[in-house]
């Protein structure tokens, strides 16, 4: 029966996948206040070159790109790559959007290539400091870094008790230690609600 979960957990959640996956996934209307937050907090305009980690169905990117920035959008799940591409097909035809199939802790990208990188709830299924490091190396001197994530302990409203069992969620001082590991100036952590966390900080000039 645990297996049964694991697999489904993954299949919807970990790495996307399927018939059902692809239409929650399209347009994911829970996250849309999200993406408005991070958006608000990114602040993208036209001279940024955006990296989102974890894109999704590319819903996030194709709000980021109305502001006039470039982006990179990468996933791990082929089916979210494929949505991706399918959602911004125009952006990526006018060379303002790169989609890539890749894992986060392995970016096949050029150091200090973003001048803002973001990551909306995927952190806590990946190695934080692993991504943390790479996502410092492809972010240019200034480069601006903002992250959603959920905060440990969330109600089962937020993640249900067999998804948290799969979650790794930290502390905010454990998230300040890290992204000051990784190389990140200014690192700060804000709590928003009971269960989320915004984290933000900047690549050193």
């Amino acid at each position: 029966m645990r297996h049964a979960v694991d697999t489904l957990i993954d299949r919807f959640f970990r790495r996307p996948s399927g018939t059902i996956a692809r239409g929650w996934w399209r347009d994911p209307v829970a996250h849309h206040r999200i993406f408005d937050e991070v958006l608000t907090a990114l602040d993208p305009g036209p001279d940024d070159y955006l990296l989102e980690i974890g894109c999704g169905g590319g819903t996030f990117v194709d709000r980021a790109l109305r502001s006039g920035c470039r982006a990179t959008a990468v996933d791990h799940s082929a089916d979210m790559v494929d949505l991706t591409r399918t959602r911004n097909a125009a952006a990526i035809q006018d060379g303002r959007l790169e989609v890539v199939q890749a894992s986060a802790e392995h970016l096949p990208l050029a150091d200090g290539r973003y001048t803002c990188a973001t990551m909306m709830n995927a952190f806590f299924f990946m190695d934080g400091p692993a991504v943390l490091t790479q996502l410092r190396r492809v972010l240019a001197p200034g480069g601006r870094l903002v992250v959603h994530t959920v905060a440990p302990n969330p109600p089962a409203t937020v993640a249900p008790g067999v998804l948290v069992r799969r979650m790794r969620c930290y502390e905010e001082s454990e998230l300040v230690s890290m992204l000051a590991d990784a190389g990140f100036a200014e690192p700060r952590v804000e709590a928003r609600g009971r269960s989320e966390q915004l984290l933000t900080a900047v690549a050193p000039a």
